[in-house]
């Protein structure tokens, strides 16, 4: 692998040189002799990540006499046949190029620049680090496993796995960790609690894993964190093996057809080389399946741009599309009742919007669109001291005659960049500031400020009437706010300033109340564009059936039915096309039941196409996944709540789990339905209000208020039916008036305070009021947190039960236990989230490419192997063809590899029943229950059968041969060589039983065909009976046959965490060793005295020798005795 040119010294010790010439050196990294200095040495460059590799390619400089040989380390590699293709290329590629260059300095500047720009292009994009190919894919850090510190070495984040690897005083340990198994990620601190510098992970299986001495734990914690979440979702999707609720018949057939007419053009791949290359399967790496990740950007550049385009997307509530191109500190200059003042803040720019947020929250908020600016001036800032320091200002005219202005604070650089991006946005948006003005007209904002009494834009409110129709609030509230659209812009163009605020939270005027769930949602902007896609949706779909439509139909009626609107065909039809749309939209969630219930309250105060937005706003940003099949957002929300329930409510929580009481039976129906079934409609409206401009945590902090103003009643309650009823109850109770000094709130310190009575307070006024005041800590940043952390375990615990569900839907009765059957299926499902045939969810279905890898994940033998070996240095490179590449070629066909041909027969005969090229779950049990819980003589004629290929019910010469390599394929994993001999009696027999079976009965003689003729090779007819006398007759066979195929199947639970002892062992064997002659160098020296009493020592040592030597009845030299006895010091250290 070529590497970005570093200069080294040729005289520095490396090692020999293998092949050299007058412009490059191949060398080969030298080898400590000593065992206990190798792993010295190991551990030093373990810890350090300071380990040369045992190859490299230097490029020698120009030498002045008397100087130090210098060059340049161009490639390196791990194994001498990577070395050698980088140094043929050298020779085909380069070295041509610099054989007419005379002088050595002008052949080394050359063969530099080359070199750059070959790697600079393999590794454009990248940071720092990734100068290999290592760092393309994965995060390394350095930490130690456990709380000891000895144990330190490097842990990797890859897209799906972590890994760990140290090497200290040879022990070696090795931890593989797949992210989808990860049930609680939590910061920790080790030494005893002192630094803060550990993370704790707990697998799904309980296990337990402890990293610590992280110097950058927050950063490792963030990215593993966001990993393990995408693995999460990834992990949904492929357990819900239902098809997509929201595709139509039609679309579904086309998607099963694509998946099958895949699986079966792979399967005649297969059936035209059925002795293809493993390689050629394409199993090698699970982490292949991330196709569509970006492979020359770092995991970490990628985790951290993503990350802050997720938290500027959240702040501003916009589409997922957008992106953070520049951001900068500025003063927003304001005029508010005549005068001007001045918000500190940051500006932002992003694809489409420029928003602005004040320093002080809730002071300032702009989510202002690129296409409603009219005009962009700069504006010299004329107040600072130091022009040379200021970058000047900006002005910017809005659509709506609104002028704002901001004062950039930073250099003069940064000004000029910022008014570069913006310029440059702005004239991209040129085309969609022409079709604005017809677009404005659907705005009933701009009825509201023309004067109309009534307004013509909106729901069903208008002919039907809304819900709050009280005539002195409604014109209260609309005087306020006519005030404020006329001063701080409307609906694309809206300042957010404190006294919005307060307005909105006062309650939103009916006729102003859909556009302003609109602009706080961002639903406006993204309606705009996507003019005419609601229509599009209609027109493409229109006649078309699906999964979701038929549920919808039987919710319509059941939506609201006591407001008037529902209670004729123009709203249920209104309500129908609403549902359809985003069914179409969304396929993956389709339709979930509670969604009927929101929209039905959106449409009494939107349009069909305002409504749509809105509730896709809804589904992909306020709440996500909580209208998925699994409804996995609403659970983890609920357990958000019962999380600072417990929090906030200790003694609420401890009587709850005294009595047994589920929290979720009255919470989880709040967040589905937002409310609006379980309060009366006008008080769910207002707080409706509060949820699409504040965002999610209104919802936790009502909830909370809620339990907190009846902590009194649900203390008394004994279980789930009496908090039931308490709750309803008090909903009912919330339009009652208070009486005076009846509402007590608790400040942060405690100290109980009277809320002012002299205006009405109702129960619902008190409730807000608590919300707001005792729980204003709530913040959606720490709600998302909290999310981080449950959402794995939640996730983990539907997963669990959707595998138990296909275990329960199994139409036979297996030989497998409960935790059995519970593994075969995550190994399933495991292959499928890794080689998934399909992108959409319902291919859960296994093809033959797919069965290899499963059986990879249960045997030893079917891990396979490439058709080349890497540390065999004699040999040439194996064709492409060999390698699994498609090789056009026909002068080198593919080799045949041992066990390729008996894993094709055990697919096609024993799992693929139907022959359809494709295996469920089902097929997988029924062919193990057959493979494992067979008994001796029935795996013995199963084995013939699979060798059977004409099913003449005899093995000929050519099904005995590749009978005999499939033995080998299955024993090539086991220890020593006693299957090489049973191997080779075995087949040296079968052709004994076959001559004896030929020979005629009633005269004893040989048939011509057979006489003088060698029996190798003659084809030879084994009959069954014959094949189960050669098993029979040999000691090893009945034993592997009974038993030994039977316990290579590993049906338990993956060990995360190897540690591999063998060389500290031989480091103890070789100290040994050491010792001894030490000692016996020692004891020749001596004077003759001195050797006659160490003879009387080592005659002590001998009968102790002796002693031994009896007691074991093992015959063995002093030297083997010594050894015997390291190996039990060794034990004991």
């Amino acid at each position: 692998m070529f590497l970005l040119p570093t200069h080294t010294e040729l005289a520095a010790g490396y090692g020999d040189a293998i092949k050299e010439d007058s412009i490059f050196v191949l060398q080969k990294a030298k080898q400590q002799e000593s065992v206990i200095w190798k792993a010295v040495v190991a551990t030093i460059q373990n810890v350090f990540d300071s380990k040369q590799p045992p190859f490299r390619i230097v490029l020698k400089s120009p030498q002045n006499p008397g100087s130090v040989a210098t060059g340049h380390v161009i490639a390196a590699a791990e194994t001498l046949k990577g070395i050698q293709k980088d140094w043929q290329w050298i020779e085909d590629n380069l070295k041509p190029e610099l054989t007419p260059l005379e002088d050595a300095a002008d052949q080394e500047a050359f063969a530099l620049s080359k070199l750059h720009s070959l790697v600079s292009n393999q590794e454009k994009d990248t940071d720092e680090k990734s100068t290999d190919a290592k760092f393309r894919s994965a995060s390394l850090y350095a930490c130690a496993y456990g709380s000891k510190l000895m144990n330190q070495g490097w842990l990797y984040l890859s897209l799906s796995h972590l890994c760990f690897y140290s090497f200290v005083l040879g022990v070696e340990t090795r931890i593989v960790i797949e992210l989808k198994d990860v049930e609680e990620l939590h910061k920790d601190k080790s030494k005893r609690g002192v630094f803060s510098d550990a993370i704790r992970i707990i697998t799904k299986n309980k296990t337990e894993h402890f990293f610590s001495n992280l110097f950058s734990r927050d950063e490792t914690f963030d990215l593993l964190e966001h990993l393990t979440l995408i693995a999460m979702n990834r992990l949904m999707k492929c357990t819900l093996s239902d098809p997509a609720p929201g595709l139509t018949n039609e679309e579904q057939e086309a998607q099963e057809a694509f998946a099958l007419e895949k699986l079966r053009i792979s399967a005649s791949k297969r059936a035209l080389s059925p002795r293809a290359s493993f390689a050629a399967i394409g199993l090698a790496s699970e982490a292949t399946s991330n196709k569509d990740a970006k492979d020359d950007v770092p995991l970490k550049q990628a985790f951290e741009a993503q990350k802050r385009d997720t938290r500027f997307q959240n702040q501003f509530c916009l589409p997922t599309t957008e992106r953070l191109m520049y951001e900068i500190s500025a003063i927003c200059t304001l005029s508010v009742s005549g005068d001007q003042n001045n918000i500190t803040g940051t500006l932002y720019i992003s694809s489409t919007f420029l928003c602005f947020s004040s320093t002080t929250q809730h002071q300032c908020f702009l989510v202002l669109p690129l296409f409603a600016v009219k005009r962009l001036e700069r504006v010299t800032n004329s107040n600072s001291a130091n022009p040379s320091v200021s970058s000047g200002a900006i002005a910017i005219s809005v659509w709506h005659d609104m002028k704002l202005l901001f004062s950039f604070l930073s250099d003069k650089q940064g000004g000029d960049a910022f008014c570069a991006r913006l310029t440059e946005r702005l004239q991209a948006h040129v085309g969609l500031m022409r079709g604005l003005k017809s677009f404005l007209v659907t705005c009933s904002s701009e009825e509201v400020l023309s004067g109309k009494a009534e307004v013509s834009n909106g729901g069903l409110g208008i002919a039907y009437g809304y819900v709050d129709t009280k005539r002195t609030k409604e014109k209260n509230k609309m005087r306020y706010w006519i005030a404020y659209l006329k001063e701080f812009g409307r609906n694309l163009t809206l300042v957010r300033l404190p006294t919005y605020i307060k307005l909105v939270r006062m309650g939103l005027p009916n006729a102003l109340r859909g556009e302003m769930w609109e602009v706080c949602s961002g639903a406006m902007a993204k309606r705009y564009m996507n003019r005419g896609y609601y229509d599009k949706l209609h027109e493409d779909n229109k006649g078309k059936m699906s999964l979701s439509i038929e549920e919808i139909e039987k919710d319509l009626n059941r939506s609201l039915p006591e407001y008037k609107g529902y209670q004729n065909e123009q709203g249920i039809n209104s309500l129908r096309r609403v549902l359809y749309a985003f069914s179409f939209h969304d396929p993956e969630i389709g339709y979930c039941q509670a969604m009927n219930i929101v929209v039905s309250v959106l449409l009494i105060y939107l349009s069909e196409e305002q409504a749509f937005w809105v509730l896709t706003v809804l589904s992909e940003k306020l709440l996500p996944s909580y209208y998925s099949t699994n409804m996995v957002g609403a659970v983890v929300d609920n357990q958000v709540f019962e999380h600072m329930v417990t929090k906030y409510m200790p003694l609420l929580t401890e009587h709850f789990k005294k009595y047994d009481i589920q929290l979720s039976v009255a919470c989880l129906p709040w967040f589905l339905t937002l409310f609006i079934n379980s309060l009366p409609l006008t008080f769910a409206l207002r707080i409706l209000d509060c949820l699409f401009m504040e965002g999610p945590k209104v919802l936790f902090q009502v909830g909370l208020a809620i339990l907190k103003v009846n902590g009194d009643d649900i203390m008394k309650v004994r279980d789930d039916g009496e908090l039931m009823n308490t709750l309803k109850a008090y909903f009912l109770s919330l339009g009652d008036t208070l009486e005076p000094g009846a509402v007590q709130t608790t400040q942060p310190q405690q100290q109980t305070t009277t809320v002012s009575n002299q205006k009405t307070i109702t129960r619902f006024n008190q409730l807000m009021l608590t919300a707001y005041r005792e729980f204003q800590m709530v913040s959606n940043e720490g709600i998302a947190e909290i999310r981080k952390s449950l959402r794995l375990r939640v996730i983990q615990g539907l997963d669990i039960y959707a595998k138990r569900s296909v275990i329960r839907n199994l139409n036979f009765n297996p030989k497998f236990n409960k935790e059995e059957l519970l593994f075969l299926c995550d190994q399933y499902y495991s292959v499928l989230y890794y080689h998934r045939t399909g992108k959409r969810r319902g291919t859960d279905r296994l093809n033959f490419e797919n069965f290899v890898a499963f059986l990879t994940r249960l045997t030893l033998w079917g891990r396979f192997e490439l058709a080349y070996d890497d540390e065999d240095e004699d040999e040439t490179p194996a064709p492409l063809s060999a390698r699994g590449l498609t090789s056009t070629s026909s002068s080198n066909p593919a080799p045949p590899q041992v066990g390729s041909r008996f894993l094709n027969r055990l697919f096609d005969h024993l799992f693929d029943t139907n022959h359809d090229a494709f295996i469920d779950f089902a097929d997988i049990v029924q062919g193990l229950t057959k493979l494992i819980h067979a008994d001796l003589m029935a795996r013995i004629d199963l084995f013939f059968a699979l060798h059977d290929e004409d099913h003449d019910n005899f093995l000929n010469k050519e099904e005995v041969i590749q009978f005999s390599e499939s033995l080998f394929f299955l024993l090539r994993k086991e220890d020593g060589d006693m299957y090489l001999n049973s191997m080779s009696t075995l087949m040296q027999r079968a052709f004994e039983i076959a001559h004896r079976d030929v020979t005629s009965p009633l005269t004893g003689e040989t048939p011509p065909l057979f006489d003088g003729a060698d029996t190798r090779e003659t084809d030879l007819q084994l009959p069954i009976a014959a094949f189960r006398e050669l098993i029979l007759g040999d000691v090893f066979f009945v034993e592997y046959f009974d038993t030994g195929f039977k316990k290579t199947f590993a049906l338990q639970e993956i060990k995360y965490v190897e540690q591999n002892r063998a060389v500290r062992q031989e480091m103890m064997d070789s100290l040994w060793q050491s010792g001894v002659s030490f000692a016996n160098r020692m004891g020749g020296s001596k004077k003759e005295k001195e050797a006659a009493a160490g003879g009387s020592a080592l005659a002590g040592t001998a009968g102790v020798a002796g002693e031994k030597k009896e007691e074991s009845d093992d015959e063995s030299d002093d030297e083997e005795d010594g050894l015997d006895l390291m190996n039990e010091v060794g034990k004991s250290m």
